[in-house]
């Protein structure tokens, strides 16, 4: 007897695109985001993404996301009372961006996985101000400026 011949499925992978919008999500934690998302991936997952802000407890972030991190130009507002403001990747300051922490001394300049690292000013609180490079968050041979 001969062998049957298995039936084919001409079926079409069926894709679809991405959805995108604006709204409101409030997590099971009490955080809140108020921005854009899009859902997509498989399984589809809904994830921020465009200009968003996020608000868990009295931290704050307002600016980019992609991917569900906080990615490109945004602020971030700690419960301590300290501010970064600049760029972001994958949800760590990253490029260039200031900080300034709650009693007024601040930082600006490069930062890598939220170190000051490359090229910066740091002033404390007294004013004085100390420029140089500083490498994973340390300041080795920092010049002091003379007003």
């Amino acid at each position: 007897m001969p062998a049957k011949k298995k039936k084919e499925d001409n079926q079409e992978e069926i894709t679809e695109e991405p959805l995108e919008g604006n709204g409101v999500f409030i997590f099971e934690d009490g955080s809140r985001y108020e921005g854009g998302w899009v859902k997509e991936g498989a399984p589809p997952a809904v994830k921020r993404k465009g200009q968003g802000t996020y608000v868990e407890g009295p931290n704050k972030y307002e600016g980019s996301w992609d991917n569900d991190q906080m990615s490109g130009e945004g602020t971030f507002h700690f419960a301590s009372g300290a501010v970064y403001q600049g760029h972001w990747l994958c949800n760590q300051f990253d490029g260039k961006g200031v900080y300034t922490w709650p009693d007024g001394s601040r930082y600006e300049g490069q930062w890598r996985c939220n170190r000051m690292h490359g090229e910066g000013v740091y002033q404390d609180l007294h004013g004085t101000r100390w420029h140089g490079k500083f490498y994973h968050g340390s300041g080795p041979g920092l010049n002091q400026e003379i007003l």
